[in-house]
């Protein structure tokens, strides 16, 4: 549907054009003023007397005239817009009436009673921003309903939680959902195939543009405690002569607080560990270590908690080069500053993407126009910086894109030192895979917040602005992790300086789990508490991302000797630094760590080359060969069911003889049922709403709702009349002036 609007705006001319329209009409008010007084002034002396009639008709026809003449120069403009109203996609709710949610606790409350209650909180809200809401419930099977509080002859034994979004939406009716929201407690007791539909949930959502929203349904039902490895992570290549991490995830439900043995061995050799706590109730626990890579070959890691074990290999070599993207948003001194300090180091190739306004101009040699649009085609690189980027230069389809080659094992830095640009990716699908949550400027009184005022401030030296002649070091923090960067420059027998800026982005905050390399030292972060962050890097899948809040460092070259290469070293540092634990070559794309004893599960084999590898799967003396299926772009795709329980070793070999290994502990599942006791799944389901830009609605509501059907859609064109730019204006303006001469003559003021 297509709607039109009419509105009259100002378009002020000449000189004016470049003021504020505040400023430009203050002019135009002064002008006024001071034009009418010079009106009345020359009419109150006159060679002839007037009467008072005769002056005030004179005073009014020059008045009216000057009046004109202002208002033509505000230029009033009649602008038309078109817009294209989106059809109205309607909203889908589903209600989980599984057995854990209608089982009672002690004091006979519901999980689905706490859900419902949330939910008739939501609903007047969700009724306002979508123009339908279709219910539907969900157990073991699923049926629509006239309202969340209807009962549905659905099979309450079991919850196919994954099944019914999948269900809901294929079933979706043209243009899609506009988003799903389900009560439920997140648990699935469909069998352990359910474990893998994580990623496919999430791929279909966001292919089908339907945000996924969970009100989350808690009591105190008891139940059984459990303890279970979820990720085991550690990078498939790293270098020689250097370290990386191990790290695991453990999902647990303790009814008491409590301590599980740790054993890890490297290499067959057992290093002595500390015991992991487990806290009282839901949690996720994590457990890292830093081993310590010598000489090329291969690395042997197994850990070992409770009853839980999982192996898996690292590979030691040299990489052909770190291939980098350089996504240069705004032009500055930063890209060719930094180009020519990678370009001296051959491990290092660089490949600059340009966003120039006009699409004509001629790229620099290796230069590429616009940011990849598919994961595919960011697979070539290892590392990508995104300097002085905001939001609206990238497109959802490339910040999903981006998400995705992180999570598979990329690496990205985001470098700015404008506020401006962090405030705009501020709730991006991007800054939901960073190290931290960005903040908006923090505009003192009478401080400078413009693009050009801070410029000019900043050449002037001007106290609303950063000095550049300043410059402020950075404050490293104590962590291992910045003493692996200082061990890496110690690799190059360089000495490793703090790097000098003298501007920088303010974020809010870091997020759990990430590591704060450096802070400012003295300047607060917004609210205060600590120091303001300056480098930050965390884990996002098999990858990381980075946030460095300063410019490129190039003032601080400016100001160092021109044989000095202090700036050059810590450039190769961090970025080898960064590179250190990227996959290289063959390996397994988050392949499961159990799976059901006779169940089909996928194995997913990455950077394998363009001959199909062999895939086994050893237990014993026992081998068997895995078939591929189908596959998922570049990655391929193995089918394997365990014949058996075991601890197998599923080996991937390519042509040239490349391994990559991965270990699967098979064992017949004793489904627990729906009155096992388990808490809601809260992780997973935050997970799911915030990888799909959904939302758990707890006490907040979506912003979309909020603006609902407020919106005006996508605007097709604009076009603007000038309302002064008329015959008859021209006219009336002469016929005043003539009027105002004729009187003058007839009165004998001529």
């Amino acid at each position: 549907m297509i709607t039109e609007t009419q509105s009259v705006s100002w378009a002020f001319g000449g000189w004016m054009g470049h003021l504020p329209s505040a400023t430009a009409w203050r002019i135009l008010g002064g002008a006024a003023v001071a034009g009418i007084g010079l009106v009345i002034w020359s009419y109150h002396w006159t060679l002839v007397t007037l009467s008072p009639f005769r002056r005030l008709a004179l005073c009014a026809l020059r008045g009216a005239l000057w009046l004109a003449l202002l208002i033509i120069l505000a230029a009033p403009t009649r602008i038309s817009r078109s817009y294209e109203q989106p059809a109205a996609r309607p909203l889908a709710v589903l209600v989980d009436q599984s057995g854990s949610m209608t089982a009672a606790d002690n004091r006979q409350h519901r999980r689905i009673d706490d859900a419902l209650r949330r939910w008739r909180e939501i609903q007047p809200v969700a009724r306002m921003a979508y123009s339908d809401i279709k219910y539907f419930a969900f157990a073991g099977g699923m049926a629509p309903i006239p309202a969340a509080e209807s009962v549905a002859a659905v099979s309450p034994q079991q919850t196919k939680f994954f099944d019914a979004t999948q269900r809901v939406m294929a079933s979706a009716p043209a243009g899609g959902w506009a988003g799903i929201v389900t009560l439920t407690d997140g648990l699935d007791t469909g069998g352990a195939a359910a474990a893998k539909e994580t990623e496919p949930t999430v791929r279909t959502a966001l292919a089908a543009g339907t945000p996924l929203f969970y009100v989350i349904g808690r009591n105190r039902y008891a139940g059984g405690s459990f303890f279970e490895l979820r990720q085991f992570d550690a990078p498939t290549q790293t270098l020689p002569k250097s370290t990386f991490r191990v790290e695991a995830t453990f999902d647990s439900f303790q009814a008491a607080a409590r301590a599980v043995p740790l054993q890890f061995k490297v290499n067959g050799v057992e290093r002595p560990v500390p015991p992991l706590r487990l806290e009282e109730g839901r949690r996720l626990a994590t457990w890292s270590a830093e081993v310590q890579a010598d000489e090329p070959g291969v690395v042997q890691l197994e850990l070992k908690a409770g009853d839980e074990i999982s192996r898996t290999v690292v590979r030691v070599a040299m990489p052909p080069s770190n291939r980098i993207l350089y996504y240069q948003g705004a032009l500055d001194w930063g890209y060719r500053f930094l180009a020519d300090i990678l370009k001296r180091d051959s491990s290092f190739a660089l490949t600059p993407v340009f966003n120039f306004p006009n699409p004509a101009a001629i790229l620099p040699a290796g230069a590429v126009r616009q940011m990849p649009l598919t994961e595919k085609e960011l697979a070539p690189f290892e590392i990508v910086i995104l300097a002085n980027v905001a939001a609206g230069q990238l497109s959802n389809a490339q910040q999903t894109a981006l998400g995705t080659w992180v999570h598979n094992g990329g690496i990205l830095l985001f470098l700015t030192p404008d506020d401006d640009s962090t405030q705009s990716l501020s709730g991006s699908e991007l800054e939901k895979l960073l190290p931290v949550v960005f903040a908006p400027p923090q505009a003192g009184p009478g401080e400078v917040t413009s693009d050009l005022g801070r410029a000019i401030a900043s050449l002037r030296g001007s106290p609303h602005g950063p000095d550049p002649t300043k410059l402020v070091s950075y404050a490293w923090e104590q962590t291992p992790r910045v003493q692996e960067i200082f061990a890496e420059a110690e690799k190059k027998n360089v000495k490793f300086v703090s790097p000098l800026f003298s501007q920088y982005a303010h974020v809010a905050h870091a997020k759990p789990g990430a590591d704060v390399l450096a802070r400012h030292p003295t300047d607060l972060a917004p609210g205060g508490g600590e120091h303001a962050i300056l480098l930050a890097v965390q884990r996002y899948g098999r990858g990381q991302s980075g946030v460095m809040t300063t410019d490129a460092l190039w003032r601080w070259k400016l100001n160092e000797a021109t044989t000095d290469r202090q700036v050059e070293f810590f450039w190769q540092t961090l970025f080898a630094w960064l590179g250190r634990d990227r996959a290289q070559g063959i390996h397994f794309e988050q392949a499961p760590l159990k799976a059901e004893t006779g169940s089909e599960i996928s194995l997913r084999v990455a950077d394998a080359g363009a001959d199909a590898p062999t895939v086994e799967a050893v237990l014993g003396k026992e081998h068997m060969a895995l078939s591929e299926g189908p596959a998922d772009g570049a990655v391929r795709v193995f089918r394997w069911r365990a014949p058996h329980d075991g601890f197998w070793e599923i080996t991937a070999t390519d042509v040239d003889g490349r391994e990559a290994h991965h270990w699967i502990s098979a064992q017949k599942v004793v489904d627990a049922g729906e009155l096992s006791g388990r808490p809601p799944n809260e992780e997973l389901l935050r997970e799911l709403a915030a990888r799909t830009g959904g939302d758990v609605l707890d006490t907040n509501l979506p912003p979309s709702w909020q603006a609902g059907r407020s919106s005006q859609g996508e605007l097709l064109g604009e076009r603007k009349q000038p309302l002064w730019h008329q015959t008859w204006i021209l006219g009336a303006l002469l016929g005043l002036y003539g009027l105002e001469l004729l009187l003058r003559r007839k009165w004998k003021l001529v």
